[in-house]
């Protein structure tokens, strides 16, 4: 597990380690900068040599950052000019320092302001091969405009190769919004720890690859305070529940799938399936008699119950209330539809029993469209509600667009958690997972974008549901759900290339990536 920190949780690390543990700021500028120069030393040696570097520095500790690494490579014979930027009597004290150290070395600094930068970079008398991006670091409180816009959207028309220190310049190192100006970088050296607009978009369409400096800000730096995100990173992170040698089928849980409807079964088939890779013992399907021939011979290792057209809302929910008494836990809403027997199919579940739900899709587009719904779901506190939503059933579910609630995702799913007491996976490009019973709030950046294909949510439900019974902590039970769905995504993506992959591919590399 590794964590991912926002830029005031990183202030406050950084002044617990200068302030608290003692250790100057000077000197983990400077290990930050000699753990980028060692890196590029020792993985671009081709890239480096006989290059023109520029060092783009700003007038705050993120331009000392740039400092230090130009002084190094300079030390090391690499060809390294540096402009400072900014109003040079506004620069932090360690940057100050660090101009002097240059000044120490014999290292001259164009210093200018941002209308002026781009004359000098195109004036230099040759092409910079190399640009060390550090204008700005985590301290940007707002999107950058004017002649600094002008500055980014300069450097990223240029076409040299970009190391940018710590984050890139103008991104928000909180995550969310959208289409600000930010450098785009090759590389990014982030320090300390990775911080959370790094691996969230749109951020992180623009940092590159991301490698984390160990330069003393770490787990001791935190005192009492430990980062509220977080990412799993590893497959060895997860325990899977272990086998027994007398075990029998009912041993590894019961799943009832309320999903599919009328002429709609692939979102149950897929669900269903999945749930028998990820390691369920039994499931049940309930769903539309129309769906009878083609799931059974589909998934003939399922069971089935079905209802019509015709059947009557009592029948209906007796049918389901004689299920709950069979099941561990329920997976609903795959294709059901919002009509009034999925309706009544969602109610039913709320009210007549307290197994552990996940809900997704349709049922989800049910209980936004039901303010008694919500109100009866945030009373359940000790009940296991999981939520699924992709961005446009999350920005229904919160009565937004999808733009804002992309824009306000890092934020806003673990308010929706805490206000609806369910946990969450909000089902992005990086999915985020929150819930009401934890503070944690995952990050998941396995997968590809080769999974944004039909089925593929029904894919994650099912291994999230079978989870969810077989786990007691509703909250590693997302997390590792939604970072398997990535590894099967992943190991798909290998056997079948990302153009082309479907939900099945997927399903057939769940077992892989279990082992």
């Amino acid at each position: 597990m590794e964590y991912l920190v926002t830029s005031e949780e990183m202030r406050l690390f950084d002044a617990y380690t200068i302030n608290e543990l003692g250790v100057p700021g000077i000197v983990l500028m400077e290990k930050a900068a000699a753990g980028a120069c060692s890196h590029i030393l020792a993985n671009a040696q081709d890239r480096i040599q006989n290059a023109h570097v520029l060092a783009l520095c700003g007038t705050g500790n993120n331009g000392g950052d740039g400092l230090v690494l130009a002084r190094l490579l300079r030390q090391k014979h690499v060809s390294v000019d540096v402009i400072l930027v900014g109003d040079q009597e506004k620069a932090s004290e360690l940057n100050m320092q660090e101009q002097q150290i240059l000044a120490n070395y014999g290292v001259p600094v164009n210093r200018t302001d941002a209308t002026k930068c781009e004359e000098l970079i195109c004036t230099a008398g040759y092409r910079y091969d190399i640009i060390i991006d550090a204008l700005f670091g985590i301290g940007l409180s707002r999107p950058l405009s004017g002649d600094y816009a002008r500055l980014v959207e300069f450097i990223n028309s240029y076409g040299a190769y970009v190391y940018a220190m710590d984050v890139p310049s103008g991104l928000r190192s909180d995550g969310g919004g959208t289409g600000y100006p930010c450098i785009r970088a090759d590389v990014t050296y982030t320090f300390g720890f990775v911080k959370l607009g790094l691996v969230t978009y749109p951020g992180a369409a623009f940092c590159g690859e991301v490698i984390r400096i160990d330069m003393g800000i770490d787990e001791f730096s935190m005192g009492r305070n430990k980062p509220v995100y977080r990412r799993i990173t590893d497959r060895s992170e997860i325990d899977w529940p272990d086998r027994v040698d007398h075990a029998n089928k009912g041993t590894y849980g019961k799943l009832l799938v309320v999903a599919g409807s009328k002429e709609i079964y692939g979102a149950a088939y897929m669900a269903a399936k999945a749930a028998f890779a990820t390691g369920v013992g039994m499931v049940r399907v309930f769903t539309h008699s129309d769906n009878r021939l083609v799931l059974e011979t589909a998934l003939p290792e399922a069971m089935y119950s079905f209802y019509d057209d015709d059947t009557p809302d009592e029948e209906l929910t007796e049918k389901l209330k004689e299920l709950y008494g069979w099941a561990d836990g329920i997976l609903a809403g795959p294709g059901i539809g919002t009509g009034h027997a999925s309706e009544l199919m969602v109610r039913s579940i709320l009210h007549d029993t307290d197994l552990p739900v996940l809900f997704d899709a349709d049922a989800i587009k049910i209980i936004a469209d039901s303010d008694d719904l919500k109100k009866h779901i945030a009373s359940l506190r000790d009940r296991s509600v999981i939520m699924t939503p992709h961005m446009g059933e999350y920005a229904y579910l919160v009565r937004t667009t999808i733009i804002e609630a992309k824009e306000h995702m890092t934020d806003s799913v673990k308010k929706t958690a805490d206000e609806l007491g369910i946990s969450i996976i909000c089902k992005d490009a990086r999915s985020l997972i929150a819930s009401a019973r934890s503070e944690e709030i995952y990050v998941n950046c396995s997968g590809n974008d080769g999974m944004a294909t039909a089925g593929s949510g029904d894919v994650l439900s099912g291994i999230c549901a079978v989870l969810m019974i077989q786990t007691l902590d509703v909250v590693t039970a997302c997390a590792h759900a939604a970072y398997l769905h990535g590894l099967a995504g992943d190991d798909a993506a290998a056997r079948c290339g990302k153009c082309g992959m479907t939900a099945s591919d997927i399903i057939d590399s769940i077992q892989t990536v279990i082992g």
